[in-house]
């Protein structure tokens, strides 16, 4: 088969959804093994642990379902869906090294304006609601929550 034929041929959707679903339970038990390193203050009583596990369980659920259950003749995406899938994975693991040192509002803010204009927005609208994104999120977690976020480095509220 030459190297143009191999992005045209489609793929079963049983094979894609099982890989998915594989990738997504490892990713799942990790997340709720990982879970249990995160350090609670005194007398608190949910500590950072919970978000991770209270999202692994339906995550872990979805694989299987998705392994178990996977779905027929889908096509398999093409270079270009890959390429922005791949680049889309890649920003969200710069993000999460970015979060602790750079802190919650920049991080985030860039990794939202570039993850808009990965998929097709024009920079104005990408950095509109990147903006408004970034501060409801903030708002959010610090205070409808209350779960701290990490600070920009130099500024403490």
């Amino acid at each position: 088969m030459s190297e143009p034929d191999f992005f045209t041929v489609r793929v079963s959707g049983v094979i894609g959804d099982r890989i998915a679903g594989a990738v997504l339970l490892a990713l799942a038990v990790f997340a709720w093994w990982y879970s249990y390193t995160f350090t609670t203050g005194f007398m608190q009583p949910v500590g950072p642990g919970e978000f991770p596990r209270l999202v692994s369980v339906p995550l872990g659920a979805f694989s299987l379902y998705l392994i178990l259950r996977p779905g027929l003749n889908q096509r398999w995406p093409h270079r270009a869906a890959l390429l922005r899938q791949a680049g889309a994975l890649l920003l969200l693991g710069v993000y999460a090294a970015f979060l602790e040192p750079w802190g919650f509002l920049p991080a985030s803010l860039i990794a939202l304006i570039l993850l808009i204009r990965l998929f097709g927005a024009d920079w104005k609208p990408s950095l509109v609601c990147g903006v408004i994104l970034t501060l409801g999120l903030y708002l959010l977690f610090e205070f409808a929550l209350g779960m701290p976020l990490p600070d920009m480095p130099g500024l403490n509220w």
